[in-house]
C-alpha cells in the first residue's frame, strides 16, 4: 500500500498525563501488545492498544479524567462539588475513583445490565448509585438519561459531565490516545486503526488525529448490530456486551469519521473473547473482542491492510461471570464474514 507523506504528530496539542490527585496516577501510556495472525493468505500484525491498564480498568479513565477537567474549567465544578453521569460501567468505575481523589460527591445512574462487579466498585469509591429498572421501551441509555435530567432538576448545584455530549469526551482521544497509539506503532503509522463505538468519542478523537497526522490510514469503526449509535436502527439485543453499542444516535460521530463501518452482533463478540484468549492468553472485555472482531473482518476485505491499531477499551475482569463462563456458540447459518473472522483469530499468536 503506497501510504505516501504523513502530517506532523502535532505534539505540541496533547494533553499532558494528568498530575492532580493521586488516585489519576497511572493513566495513560498503556501497553500495546501485537498479535500476528494470517488473513486470506496474507499475514497481518494487529497492534492492540491495552487500555485495561489505565487505572480504574479501562479507557474510560482518559474520558473520566478529562470530562472532570472541563468541568472544572468550564462547566462551574467547584471544591467539594457534586457530578452525576449515566454509566454503562467503566466510566462509572473511573469517575467514582477520581471523584474520591478530588474531594467531589458522584452520582452514578446504572442499569440492569452494567456488571455487577462494577457497581460494586463504583459503591466502594464512595458513590451513589442509582439503579433504573427496565422501560416497556427497552432503551437503558434513555432511562438513564431521564433519571440524570431528574436529579439535576433537583439539585441546582449538580453537575453533569455528559459523555454523550461534551467536546472533553473525543478531544481526549484525539490529542493524547491517537499520538500516544501512532507513536507506538511507528512513525509512518497504521494501516487502519480500528475502535469499538459506544457514545462515539473513541472513534471521533481518533478520526480527528488521524486524518490530519496520518491521512492514509483507514478507520474503521465497529458497531453492534441492533444499536443506533452510527445511524442504523436500534435493535433487541438480548446478549448485549456492556459499554458497545447504544440506544441512541452518537453525536460526535459524522459519516466521514469513518471509512469502515462493521457490524458485530454481540453474539459474535463474546466467541472473539473466548477464541482470542485460548490462542493467545489474553483476557479481554466485550467491546475488545467486538473490535478485534471488526478488525479482521475490515482486514479480509483490504488486502492493504497490515499494520492495524486496534483500541482495546478493557479487560476481561469483569466479564468472567457472563462472556467467560458461557460457552453459547453463535447461530451456524448466520453472518459468514464474522464466522470466518472467528477462524481467523484462533490462528493469532503473540509476538513482542
Amino acid at each position: 500500500m503506497n501510504r505516501g507523506p504523513t502530517g506532523p504528530p502535532c505534539l505540541g496539542t496533547e494533553f499532558p498525563l494528568p498530575t492532580a490527585g493521586a488516585g489519576e496516577l497511572g493513566i495513560g501510556g498503556t501497553p500495546l501488545v501485537p498479535l500476528v495472525l494470517p488473513v486470506c493468505g496474507i499475514g497481518r500484525r494487529l497492534w492492540l492498544k491495552l487500555e485495561g491498564a489505565n487505572a480504574y480498568g479501562s479507557i474510560k479513565a482518559r474520558t473520566a479524567h478529562a470530562l472532570i477537567e472541563h468541568l472544572e474549567h468550564h462547566g462551574g465544578l467547584e471544591p467539594g462539588g457534586s457530578i452525576v453521569e449515566s454509566t454503562s460501567g467503566n466510566l462509572g468505575v473511573a469517575l467514582a475513583g477520581i471523584c474520591r481523589a478530588r474531594g467531589y460527591r458522584c452520582t452514578l445512574v446504572v442499569d440492569r445490565d452494567t456488571p455487577r462487579r462494577s457497581i460494586t466498585l463504583m459503591a466502594d469509591a464512595g458513590a451513589d448509585v442509582v439503579l433504573v429498572e427496565p422501560t416497556a421501551d427497552g432503551n437503558p441509555v434513555a432511562e438513564r438519561l431521564r433519571m440524570v435530567r431528574r436529579i439535576l432538576a433537583a439539585d441546582r448545584r449538580m453537575r453533569w459531565t455528559d459523555q454523550y455530549g461534551s467536546p472533553a469526551n473525543p478531544n481526549v482521544h484525539e490529542h493524547w490516545t491517537g499520538p500516544e497509539l501512532a507513536r507506538g506503532i511507528g512513525a509512518v503509522g497504521p494501516d487502519a486503526v480500528v475502535a469499538a463505538i459506544s457514545t462515539g468519542g473513541t472513534l471521533a478523537g481518533l478520526s480527528g488525529y488521524f486524518r490530519r497526522a496520518h491521512p492514509n490510514t483507514t478507520i474503521v469503526g465497529v458497531d453492534a448490530v441492533g444499536s443506533a449509535a452510527t445511524g442504523g436502527e436500534r435493535g433487541a439485543r438480548p446478549a448485549k456486551i456492556p459499554g458497545f453499542g447504544s440506544g441512541r444516535r452518537s453525536s460526535f460521530l459524522r459519516p466521514g469519521d469513518w471509512d469502515v463501518c462493521v457490524r458485530v452482533a454481540d453474539e459474535y463478540a463474546a466467541p472473539a473473547c473466548r477464541v482470542v484468549r485460548a490462542a493467545t492468553g489474553l483476557t479481554l472485555g466485550g467491546s475488545s473482542g467486538a473490535a478485534l472482531l471488526g478488525a479482521v473482518v475490515a482486514a479480509r476485505g483490504d488486502p492493504d491492510l497490515r499494520e492495524i491499531g486496534v483500541i482495546c477499551p478493557d479487560l476481561g475482569a469483569a466479564y468472567l461471570n457472563t462472556i467467560y463462563a458461557g460457552r453459547r456458540p453463535p447461530p451456524p447459518e448466520s453472518e459468514p464474514a464474522l464466522r470466518e473472522g472467528l477462524a481467523d483469530l484462533a490462528a493469532a499468536r503473540r509476538r513482542g
